[in-house]
């Protein structure tokens, strides 16, 4: 008479418990930690990888590879500290080309100021950027408030308007940063700083998924926006990869503050377009 599969379960488990009893204490507890560890990262792991997902596609491939990409790069380059204002005084302890300019350009980089008036100190309580390196957003979809469609509008209409008033220098592609979506660029024709050459001439965009977007500004300009609380650097500017005057801005909370994130981004065409 065949032996049910039932029966097969319990003769294997049997057998197996059997083993596992026979070991020593010692080492029945070293391989039960070891196994609950394992199980505990991995579920770490993949709570993490849902919220990197949460956040939308930017920058990397949307799935497994793209974040064990956004790993790595947060390990081997990333910077935590995105809001100290240290290193717009000292770039050359954290811009990594800075030795690559001339003093007229790390002049103009550090001191130049294109924001008109300043800025006011943002009211409320501040925002931050989530932790992860690429994508860099304020919120995750699921987080984003569908109710302040005005808001939404208003800020793209300003958005869209910024190549209108700088049609001379500037024109509309795919953002090279993000890798998708529209962004704004300095023209081909227009001199480009060697402290500017990461931004592939990208001067910014705003991501559709949260409205929080990105901007590259003069040093003074970048030191005003993080001071007063309008944004954040990115944790990869001033590497390699970035400028560091690339800039995350933060979600407008109303329709008056559209206008201080317009003037924020015009600030970023002024300075890109300044270079000589």
């Amino acid at each position: 008479m065949p032996t049910s599969p039932t029966t097969t379960a319990i003769k294997t488990f049997t057998r197996v418990h059997a083993r596992w009893s026979a070991l020593p204490s010692n080492l029945r507890l070293l391989t039960t930690l070891s196994f609950t560890t394992l199980a505990l990262l991995a579920a770490r792991f993949w709570t993490n990888y849902r919220r990197w997902k949460a956040l939308g596609a930017g920058g990397l491939p949307y799935n497994l590879k793209g974040y064990l990409m956004n790993l790595f790069v947060e390990w081997k380059f990333a910077e935590g500290d995105t809001v100290g204002l240290g290193v717009y005084e000292r770039p050359e302890g954290r811009f990594e080309k800075w030795v690559e300019a001339g003093e007229g350009e790390r002049s103009a980089v550090k001191n130049g100021r294109f924001l008109k008036d300043g800025l006011r100190e943002r009211g409320g309580v501040r925002a931050r950027a989530k932790t992860f390196v690429i994508p860099q957003r304020e919120k995750s979809v699921g987080e984003v408030d569908a109710g302040d469609e005005k808001i939404r509008e208003t800020y793209l209409h300003a958005f869209d308007a910024l190549h209108e008033t700088n049609s001379n220098t500037t024109e509309w592609r795919t953002s090279v940063l993000e890798r998708r979506g529209k962004a704004l660029f300095l023209k081909p024709n227009m001199p480009l700083r060697t402290l500017d050459q990461q931004t592939q001439r990208e001067i910014c965009h705003i991501h559709d998924s949260d409205l929080s977007g990105h901007v590259t500004l003069s040093l003074a300009d970048a030191r005003e926006v993080v001071a007063k609380g309008w944004g954040e650097r990115h944790r990869l500017s001033g590497t390699k990869f970035l400028p560091l005057g690339y800039t995350m801005m933060y979600i407008p909370r109303s329709v008056e503050e559209v206008e201080v994130y317009r003037r924020i981004f015009q600030a970023g065409v002024d300075y890109l377009a300044s270079a000589e």
